[in-house]
């Protein structure tokens, strides 16, 4: 991932089990601004925010995920 993707992750509320991050669904949608691979550590920019999310819990989105207006 470099800045400037589009990239599908989950919020910490939406863990669903902390032993597996693979069953948590990644829901938002949202502008990868940095990605420290050597903390795990993305920062995105989501609906206006700033948000700092684990590396297991953020991923690059594919071309079926859209933007929802709200």
């Amino acid at each position: 991932m470099k800045p400037g993707d589009m990239v599908r992750f989950a919020k910490w509320d939406d863990i669903i089990d902390i032993n597996d991050w693979s069953t948590t669904p990644k829901k938002n949608i949202g502008l990868l601004i940095e990605y420290s691979s050597l903390m795990k550590l993305a920062t995105v920019l989501h609906k206006n925010q700033i948000l700092k999310i684990r590396g297991q819990l953020i991923e690059k989105a594919g071309k079926r995920d859209s933007i929802k207006s709200e």
